[in-house]
């Protein structure tokens, strides 16, 4: 927080561990699976293969029909896109394998070409084939904004903001908010498709276009992270690697590359020919919900809450932060923060998010929660965090002062 050690002692201080890290296991014909593996479609033969950190190399399900995107839930279930695509024509369907390895179809699609998958923070699926298709849990379909067509890859930031790459008639990303709402994150000169996309954990969206890997920062600007014979997917491990297909047309080419956080290059792997999509299998985060009540005082006198997040950064765990002032008078608390404002920032320091009252962001969002605070002055934020070390911090708007209540609940787990 770049807090000088006498501001620290000025704080109220709560240091908070959360989560464990329980281990989903795939059986597959060749191998069992393990946190960290990535997984790899290879469209034009059907075939999903499962790699190790190590990159050893196996085959956990094959005779699927151009299995074009990938994803895993927060409970280790993996869910393959099967275009339907061919002759004679067939309805795409959504398969999702279980941890026990059990294959069955999740949901239908009216059309073929299923291109990208993509799962919210509150375990509902998106999928794109050509427009957008939101799934709930149950896989009931469920109505989205049809504003956004010509869609391919689809991916989620922290906050729950869908992005979604848009290649015609103009070349670029759509932020769509949570209710809906879209707006043109970025814009891209003529030329290459968007074909994947991926967020590190900084907050940064790599994006796939033509043969190069762009960099985009959350205020839109752009760089060249890397350029070359790049294909389709795109996807980060738990360490903040960048995975990266490449064109390969036998077995003895590089078909993945790995990129470390400072851009440094290595083959990962030789073949599958033409990788469609990537996923790796998460470790399933259990995040236990807690609370702290302290004074909040003017200046750096303020109510800290810091958390760790546990598992890996495979799989984000939703979760809602709260600061609660007014309503503490019906549990009879004298001297309550009549307005608390929210910030939340990760382990370097950085903001994420930040609320006042809690009405006027992500309304409907914490409301689905059933975590709504009772009082439109008190503060929340919705987010989706990988692990790592996490702080809150609450202070008196206007420099008011009171006593607050500081809580963090896990969402859906």
């Amino acid at each position: 927080m770049n807090t000088s050690r006498d501001k620290m002692r000025k704080s109220r201080f709560l240091c908070l561990v959360l989560g464990s890290a329980a281990v989903a296991v795939f059986v597959t014909t060749n191998a069992l699976s393990s946190p960290g593996d990535l997984y790899v479609a290879e469209a034009a033969t059907g075939i999903i293969y499962k790699f190790t950190l190590g990159g050893a190399k196996s085959t956990f399900a094959t005779g699927i029909y151009q299995p074009t995107a990938l994803a895993f839930d927060r409970d280790g279930n993996l869910f393959v896109a099967n275009s339907g695509a061919g002759t004679p024509p067939m309805a795409s369907a959504i398969l999702k394998f279980t941890p026990g390895g059990t294959e069955n179809t999740f949901a239908t699609t009216p059309s073929n070409g299923l291109l990208s998958l993509a799962f919210d923070g509150a375990g509902n699926l998106f999928a794109s084939t050509g427009f957008i298709l939101e799934f709930a849990p149950d896989g009931k379909p469920r109505e989205f904004s049809t504003a956004v067509q010509n869609v391919w890859p689809l991916a989620f930031d922290k906050l729950g903001n869908l992005y979604a790459g848009v290649n015609s008639p103009s070349v670029e990303i759509v932020k769509i908010a949570p209710d809906g709402t879209s707006s043109t994150f970025h814009s891209f000169s003529a030329g290459g498709s968007i074909t994947g996309m991926a967020f590190d954990a900084s907050g940064d969206l790599f994006a796939a276009v033509g043969t190069s890997i762009l960099r985009v920062k959350p205020d839109g600007s752009s760089i060249t992270f890397a350029a070359g014979d790049f294909l389709y997917p795109l996807a980060f491990d738990g360490t903040g690697n960048l995975f990266a297909a490449l064109y390969a047309f036998n077995a003895r080419e590089s078909a993945i590359v790995k990129f470390t956080p400072d851009g440094t290059k290595t083959t990962f792997a030789f073949g599958p020919l033409l990788p469609s999509a990537f996923a790796f299998e998460p470790v399933t985060e259990k995040l236990r919900n807690i609370s702290a009540r302290g004074f909040v005082g003017t200046s750096d006198e303020v109510l800290i809450g810091g958390f760790i997040m546990g598992g890996n950064a495979l799989s984000n765990n939703a979760a809602v932060v709260r600061a609660l002032g007014p309503s503490l008078a019906n549990a009879r608390v004298s001297n309550a923060l009549q307005d608390p404002v929210l910030e939340l920032h990760n382990s370097s320091g950085a903001l994420i998010a930040s609320n006042d009252n809690w009405q006027e962001t992500q309304k409907e969002q914490i409301t689905a929660t059933g975590l709504a605070p009772t009082d439109t002055k008190e503060s929340a934020i919705f987010t989706t965090l990988p692990a790592g070390n996490y702080t809150a911090i609450v202070r008196g708007a206007g420099e008011t002062t009171g006593v607050a209540l500081l809580e963090v609940y896990s969402v859906n787990q």
